[in-house]
């Protein structure tokens, strides 16, 4: 009964079935783009509806009455972190305690836009030596269902390469949100238990609400003033086609601070470094209209494109405009200001070169200050409090605004690179 009824709702909300139930003892099954909470519904719906006894995890804390007896009913599986075994090896577990074993996962790990796939479907997969099968939901075309096989062998990129020609035919609820289909981290196929261990990023990526004029901008201008992210170092005199002094400001936000910056300084080089899609596209309808020619963006992370892109002793200035403050304790170490980040920054700035920063937050600001107090590659020439009215060699943003309406102080630092470093 049950399977006919989710049979029927399917039908009734336009899906139809493909694929056919594999014919395999033991297999892990992803589906992807995974864009919208409907996506866990309809794939549940159609697990009902074709009779897949297949299992996947949940959060623990979901597993409370009588949600946790439904979730189980339906093949959920509590996860808990506080083992000392990862998910992995708990998957992995599982595929060697039982005879026949199906598993699924999401490997975006998350409805919101991420910067690459997890890796955790192809380590419990290679682990586990089972198929991966590729579900579908297809919201273009209204499919959903299996719509392939893949055998993994010990070349990772050709593998995914196949995941991501699969899935470039497949349509999410929210196309802009799909990830990319590449791994995060490097996947060893002959240990593939173990993880490697991924950098702490001092961002989430955030989709926004892209307007058409600044996808417009994103298509017509980004050719034009933006640089591509490649683990190579730029040549800056010839980015700029000229010799000048070159200042960086990561974080710009919608960038009308950064093209005011670069309009009042024409004889300096911006390079502005933002992972915010809409505030890009933005910054570049900006500066089209402003007609500079000295201001270039990145869309990528700023620690690697400061890693791989940036020279050594190459820039005048870095600017730091309200960092995203982590408030909470647990947060604390996705801060961007830390002693490895000095180090980086000391590393690209050129003999009396400065690192300008800012921030509401007075719990970031005394943060700033420890990490500071136990750095020898820069003296602070000045630090300075104040209400908005004072900021110290710099335009005022809109971060810095909304601080102020919330009724926050704001805290300016100019650091110098030591001349000993």
């Amino acid at each position: 009964m049950l399977r006919r009824i989710a049979q029927l709702l399917l039908r009734l909300a336009g899906w139809t079935i493909i694929g056919e139930v594999p014919d395999a003892p033991k297999a892990v099954f992803i589906a992807a783009p995974h864009t919208s909470n409907w996506d866990g519904f309809v794939a549940l719906t159609y697990r009902v509806a074709v009779g897949l006894d297949i299992r996947f995890f949940a959060k623990q804390s979901l597993f409370w009455f009588p949600l946790g007896t439904l979730l189980r009913g339906l093949g959920g599986i509590p996860l808990n972190r506080d083992r000392a075994t990862s998910a992995v090896d708990q998957a992995v577990a599982m595929f060697d305690a039982e005879e026949k074993f199906f598993f699924g996962l999401a490997p975006e790990g998350t409805r919101a836009l991420r910067d690459t796939w997890k890796t955790g479907f192809y380590r419990i997969a290679k682990s586990a030596n089972v198929p991966v099968f590729f579900g579908v939901i297809d919201y273009r075309h209204k499919h959903i269902g299996i719509g392939g096989r893949l055998d993994l062998s010990d070349d990772v990129d050709a593998d995914i390469e196949k995941c991501a020609e699969f899935y470039k035919g497949v349509t999410g609820r929210w196309p802009q949100n799909a990830t990319p289909i590449r791994f995060n981290v490097p996947v060893d196929p002959q240990h593939p238990t173990e993880k490697h261990k991924r950098p702490i990023r001092s961002f989430v990526r955030r989709t926004g609400r892209q307007t058409p004029s600044q996808q417009k901008a994103l298509e017509t201008y980004w050719p034009v003033l933006g640089i591509e992210y490649k683990s190579e170092q730029l040549d800056l005199a010839a980015v700029f086609g000229r010799e000048a002094p070159n200042i960086v400001e990561i974080g710009f936000g919608n960038g009308d601070t950064l093209v005011q910056q670069a309009a009042e300084n024409p004889d300096k080089n911006y390079i502005g470094i933002e992972v915010h899609e809409p505030g890009v596209g933005h910054c570049l309808l900006k500066a089209t209209e402003a007609e500079i020619s000295n201001l270039r963006l990145l869309m990528h992370d700023a620690i690697d494109v400061l890693t791989q892109q940036i020279p050594l002793e190459s820039l005048s200035r870095v600017n730091l405009y309200f960092p995203d403050p982590w408030p909470k304790k647990r947060h604390h170490k996705r801060r961007i200001v830390q002693q490895d980040f000095l180090e980086l920054i000391a590393d690209r700035l050129q003999d009396g070169g400065t690192l300008n920063i800012a921030t509401d937050w007075a719990n970031y600001a005394e943060h700033i200050d420890e990490v500071l107090a136990e750095s020898d590659r820069f003296t602070c020439t000045e630090r300075r409090e104040h209400d908005g009215d004072q900021p110290l060699d710099r335009p005022r943003t809109k971060f810095e605004l909304r601080g102020l309406k919330k009724g926050h102080r704001i805290c300016d630092w100019i650091l110098t690179k030591s001349t000993k470093s």
